[in-house]
């Protein structure tokens, strides 16, 4: 009588082991959003020519982000291109909130400072990549100035730089972008071009220069953005 009672056990064994093999894992894709714009993409079908599919290189997105307004972009962007991202961390931190800081930080623009990274990724990271998104606030009319230690601090030569900020002014944009083209000569940027900057020296007065120079303003405006870019087709 065990005999019989053993066999069928045996059966059920099997048949549970070949239920759970790995042949049966779910295909990749079925773990994705079809399209990035619509997350969950359950009634977005699978449209590999779809205009709105990036053509896929090596990115890098990396941030400076003191209360959270460019981390919000900077993840947005990552995910809509699928890239890698890094956030930078000034060595000496910033106040919370960063006007709390603002004659750290005014001095620093002002005058150019370079303040220190705290998390320099290796030379190679960097080198891997051939588009890098480089984000900022703009803080008395400059980028933060450790986003810009951060780029001297590495061989861009040839990469594509492609600048956005967040800001809560009107003005000073042109004069931000122009100090990232500065300081990164011989890449290639993303717009080609900026508006002339009517008072170069200026950066404490507004110049009423910032038309024409597209930004995403938020997270929501990220695709829009990319697209007048041409980065999305």
């Amino acid at each position: 009588m065990k005999k019989f009672l053993i066999i069928p056990l045996l059966f059920l064994s099997v048949t549970a082991m070949a239920a759970c093999s790995p042949s049966d894992t779910p295909e990749t894709g079925t773990e994705q959003p079809a399209n990035p714009e619509q997350p969950g993409g359950e009634d977005a079908p699978d449209k590999p020519d779809s205009p709105d599919e990036p053509v896929r290189t090596k990115t890098l997105v990396a941030y400076f982000s003191a209360q959270g307004h460019t981390q919000a972009v900077a993840e947005r962007i990552a995910e809509v291109l699928g890239a890698d991202i890094f956030r930078i961390e000034a060595a000496e931190p910033y106040a919370e909130n960063p006007y709390d800081d603002s004659n750290r930080i005014q001095n620093e623009a002002y005058n150019g400072l370079r303040p220190g990274v705290g998390n320099l990724p290796d030379a190679e990271t960097v080198a891997a990549c051939d588009t890098l998104f480089v984000g900022s606030p703009c803080w008395w009319h400059q980028p933060a100035m450790v986003v810009c230690t951060f780029l001297e601090s590495y061989d861009l030569k040839g990469k594509v730089v492609v600048p956005f900020f967040t800001y809560g002014a009107t003005t000073y944009l042109n004069e931000s972008m122009q100090t990232i083209y500065r300081v990164t000569p011989e890449s290639e940027h993303l717009p080609a071009t900026l508006p002339e900057d009517l008072d170069p020296d200026n950066i404490r007065e507004p110049q009423s220069d910032d038309a024409g120079i597209p930004m995403p303003g938020n997270a929501n405006g990220v695709e829009r953005w990319l697209h007048e870019l041409g980065i999305l087709q």
